[in-house]
């Protein structure tokens, strides 16, 4: 064989064995993302950029142009939707200390409580839970949800009203974005009292009902949301907001409506 041709034949042996040894090769694993979580301190529209506020530091982020930002009701949003106050989490890649961020998700934070005190037209809210009272200012946009995820205005909530808001602070002001009453209402006359068990028994047109009261549960006469169990009366007509529990009928607002009929004949155990 000639020397051209032994070169020439060599030369194709380790090209292919480069070339096989490189696929052989695994593949550059992709960058993973690093998370930040905290509260954004900042937002520049004009930059791009947010600022966040984590347990230690600050941390300023880039938005890329396909960066993605989720809002805390798991909708699409965009950068206007991000405000002081809220709580994120940050997707981003840190490359020579550029801090590159390809998805922003707002956290929701939420606050469960009875309604001490609702002022809608200086937007304000006081809730109660156990002994401590939080003070709320409410969005100029701030949604009502009730039952089967309705709309309701403002003038739905009621004091003893049992709810859950989700919130922000800028400022280091609570403010409401949403208030969620999901629970039932029944309608009816008291034909049943059971002290011990915390039980009672309406009936209305179609039949009767019975309701175990919760712990928490508020009872509204005149101008308090925690009168006893005992101020109710036989033949009282009530109106209910309870949750269906396992087939439970669990109450947790009880109020007199506006008009009452005359006393039945109803028991009463103590």
């Amino acid at each position: 064989m000639k020397m051209t041709s032994i070169l020439r034949w060599s030369a194709g042996v380790l090209s292919a064995f480069c070339v096989t040894a490189a696929a052989a090769q695994p593949a550059a694993s992709p960058v993973k993302d690093k998370e930040f979580r905290g509260r954004v301190d900042s937002v520049n529209i004009e930059e791009h950029t947010v600022t966040v506020m984590g347990l230690f530091r600050h941390r300023t982020f880039d938005l890329g142009n396909d960066c993605s930002i989720t809002r805390w009701d798991n909708t699409a949003g965009a950068i206007n939707d991000l405000r002081p106050g809220e709580k994120v989490t940050v997707g981003y890649q840190d490359t020579h200390g550029v801090f590159a961020a390809d998805r922003v998700v707002q956290e929701p934070i939420r606050f469960q409580g009875v309604v001490k005190s609702m002022d809608p037209g200086q937007r304000q809210l006081v809730l109660r839970r156990w002994d401590h009272d939080r003070a709320f200012a409410l969005a100029e946009d701030c949604k009502v949800i009730l039952h089967d995820q309705k709309s309701g205005a403002l003038a739905s909530i009621r004091p003893g009203d049992h709810i859950s808001v989700v919130y922000e602070t800028p400022s280091g002001q609570n403010v409401v974005r949403q208030i969620a009453q999901t629970s039932m209402n029944f309608t009816g006359s008291v034909v049943a009292i059971d002290l011990a068990h915390r039980t009672l028994t309406l009936e209305d047109t179609l039949g009767t009902r019975q309701f175990s009261l919760a712990n928490d549960c508020s009872i509204v006469m005149e101008n308090t949301i925690d009168a006893p169990m005992m101020d109710l009366r036989p033949g009282q007509r009530l109106t209910i907001d309870y949750d269906e529990i396992n087939g439970v009928n669990v109450a947790n607002r009880i109020a007199p409506t506006s008009s009452a009929p005359p006393a039945t004949t109803a028991q009463v155990n103590p």
